[in-house]
């Protein structure tokens, strides 16, 4: 990796990291981290957390379907927040298609422009903006991870952390600090310079674990909110789990999230299955034939509405 100037609230350093495509090979940490079910499963974090970022608050709620078509619920939500996942381990774990599913990561944003939360005009393709969010999404992963399963190591969380600069490297990102230990310093400094943690955008994805801000599908609109709420309890606890085990404490303070008396046992709960009930061996088999399944059989989203021919048609 190259190296970085010393912390500043200034913004993040305008360096490239090295390419290191052995930091994602097989079996890697990243590699791992990337293929972790528990990452997608809880990965609300990484969907929430660069909707602090005033400019893609505001881009999420304008062009984001699941936000801007009304009939959209749940099922869109949770469709959406899995497209988010795939995308980001794809640039890592999808084989040959890698390379473009970076390619749409860099081509969907490129065309994103306007005035963000505060009313200053923003362009989505700017390094810093584009630095901010990937480093967002990365302080939601590790953390999540080193939460859940517990890094087994000092080198293998540093090299998990230099894998997802990897990573973000491959779809443009410059100015990722140099270490995890440097990124734990310069990543609270930038976000909390530039946070907007109370926007719209943020409201409706945390009203998400209410029974009243969880969209029902349309043939179950007419059923009793509290029916409702008892038939969503398990989905609810489950984004709640999300955001106590995926944010850090500074984190969910600048978002109102307020633990209940019941949190804490619950996460230990959570963190013993993932621990104990399913070894990392196992977990990361899974991920990756979820992974391989999907290329195989599925239509994931680089395919679909972000393959290339359709974002060259978006264009025209």
């Amino acid at each position: 990796m190259t190296t970085t100037s010393a912390p500043t609230t200034d913004g993040f350093p305008p360096v490239r990291a090295d390419e290191r495509p052995d930091l994602l090979a097989p079996g890697s940490p990243a590699h791992r981290v990337l293929a972790e079910p528990l990452i997608a499963l809880y990965g609300l974090p990484g969907f929430l957390l660069p909707l602090m970022h005033p400019a893609t608050a505001e881009a999420t709620l304008r062009r984001d379907p699941v936000f801007t078509n009304p009939d959209s619920h749940l099922m869109h939500f949770a469709a959406r927040l899995r497209d988010t996942i795939e995308m980001i381990a794809g640039v890592g774990l999808a084989g040959e298609e890698a390379d473009h599913v970076a390619f749409a990561m860099r081509e969907l944003h490129k065309p994103i422009k306007g005035r963000d939360t505060r009313g200053e005009p923003y362009h989505a393709w700017t390094r810093d903006i584009w630095t901010w969010n990937w480093a967002a999404i990365v302080a939601g992963f590790m953390s999540m991870y080193g939460g859940v399963r517990g890094f087994p190591s000092r080198e293998f969380r540093d090299d998990a952390y230099l894998g997802l600069v990897e990573t973000g490297r491959r779809f443009g990102v410059l100015g990722m600090p140099a270490s995890y230990d440097e990124f734990l310093v310069v990543w609270p400094l930038e976000r909390d310079r530039i946070a907007d943690p109370d926007n719209e955008t943020i409201q409706r994805v945390l009203a998400l674990t209410q029974a009243r801000g969880l969209p029902a599908p349309t043939w179950l609109r007419r059923l009793p909110l509290p029916l409702w709420a008892v038939a969503t309890l398990p989905i609810r606890h489950f984004l709640r789990m999300s955001l106590l085990l995926g944010l850090s404490p500074e984190e969910r303070a600048m978002l109102g999230f307020r633990e209940r008396p019941t949190d804490r046992a619950a996460a230990r709960l959570h963190r013993l299955v993932w621990r104990i009930g399913l070894p990392r061996p196992v977990s990361y088999r899974l991920g990756l034939a979820w992974m391989a399944g999907r290329s195989r059989w599925g239509q994931p989203v680089w395919r679909t509405r972000f393959s290339a021919a359709a974002l060259g048609a978006d264009r025209g």
